[in-house]
C-alpha cells in the first residue's frame, strides 16, 4: 500500500495566528509539507515565510487561491461568473496568486470553480469557468505551478461533482491544469470514494478532512461519517501518490485532543516531530 506523505493546511497574515505557533502546530501533527492559506487582501511576503518554512525542514506544497470575498483587488471572486466584470476581476485576483504562490516557493494552486449558482446557467457558466481556467494556467505556464480546481459542495454549477470538472478539464487539456479533491465537500455531495475515481488521473492534491455527511464542519479525520479505508482504496484504484493535506487546523488549533492520527496512519508517511 502506497505512503503518501502528510500535510496540513496552515494561515499566514492573520492577526492574532503568529506564522510560528502554525509550524509548531504542523511539526507536532507531523506533517511533512503545508499548503498556504494567506490573508490574500494584505499579500503577506512570501519571501518571509519560504524562508521560514525552509528552516523548519517543511516544504509549502500548495497555496489555496482567492474564492469569494476572500480576494485581493475583486470585490468578489467567482471563475464561473456570467457578469463580465466579475468574471474579469476574478481571473486577474488568481494570476496575482499564481504570482505569489512562485515566490513563495510552491507547486499547486487550489481554485473553487465557482460559488453558489442556478443549475439552469450550467452551460453558461461552464463556458466561463473554462475561459478563466485556460486563462489563469496559462499564465501558470513558466512557473512550474499547477492550477487544481476543487469539488465543491452540493449547489455549485458546474463545480459541486467531480465528474463535471473531470470533463471540462480534459476538453481544455492544459498541461497546467488538474483537479484536488475535498473529502469533506465530497461527503456531503456523494462519496469520497466515487468522487476521487471520478477525478481519476487528473487528481493532482487533496483538501482532508470530516463531517457528518450533512454540514461543512472540517472536522479532523475520525470525527464524522467518511470510510477512511474506502477512500484510500480509490486513492490507490488511481495511483494517487501526492500529499494527504488536513484542512481541519482550525479545529485542531483550538483543541488538539481532536487529532487523531491513528485513522490515517496506515495510509500516510508522517514525519517525526522535533
Amino acid at each position: 500500500m502506497p505512503s503518501r506523505p502528510l500535510g496540513t493546511m496552515i494561515v499566514y497574515g492573520f492577526p492574532r495566528i503568529e506564522l510560528d505557533d502554525e509550524l509548531d502546530l504542523a511539526a507536532w501533527m507531523g506533517a511533512s509539507v503545508l499548503e498556504i492559506l494567506p490573508l490574500w487582501k494584505t499579500l503577506p511576503d512570501p519571501a518571509g515565510l519560504r524562508s521560514k518554512v525552509a528552516d523548519r525542514g517543511l516544504t509549502i506544497h500548495s497555496a489555496h487561491g482567492c474564492w469569494g470575498g476572500e480576494s485581493i483587488q475583486a470585490d468578489r471572486v467567482d471563475l464561473g461568473s456570467l457578469d463580465p466584470s466579475t468574471h474579469r476581476s476574478s481571473v486577474d485576483d488568481l494570476k496575482r496568486c499564481v504570482d505569489w504562490l512562485e515566490a513563495a516557493g510552491g507547486a499547486k494552486l487550489v481554485v473553487h470553480p465557482g460559488g453558489l449558482s442556478a443549475a439552469a446557467d450550467f452551460d453558461a457558466r461552464r463556458a466561463a469557468l473554462g475561459r478563466g481556467l485556460l486563462e489563469v494556467a496559462d499564465h501558470a505556464n513558466d512557473t512550474g505551478i499547477v492550477i487544481c480546481v476543487e469539488n465543491m459542495p452540493p449547489g455549485v454549477s458546474p463545480g459541486s461533482r467531480a465528474a463535471d470538472l473531470s470533463a471540462l478539464l480534459r476538453e481544455l487539456d492544459h498541461p497546467r491544469l488538474a483537479l484536488a479533491i475535498d473529502t469533506g465537500h465530497a461527503n456531503i455531495t456523494s462519496d469520497p470514494a466515487a468522487e476521487t475515481l471520478a477525478a481519476g488521473a487528473l487528481l493532482a492534491t487533496t483538501h482532508v478532512h470530516d463531517n457528518d455527511g450533512r454540514r461543512d464542519s472540517h472536522h479532523p479525520p475520525g470525527h464524522g461519517s467518511i470510510n477512511w479505508p474506502a477512500w484510500f482504496q480509490s486513492l490507490d484504484a488511481i495511483d494517487y501518490q501526492g500529499p494527504i493535506i488536513l484542512e481541519c487546523i482550525k479545529r485542531i488549533r483550538e483543541d488538539r485532543t481532536l487529532y487523531r492520527p491513528e485513522v490515517l496512519e496506515p495510509f500516510v508517511s508522517r514525519r517525526d516531530p522535533r
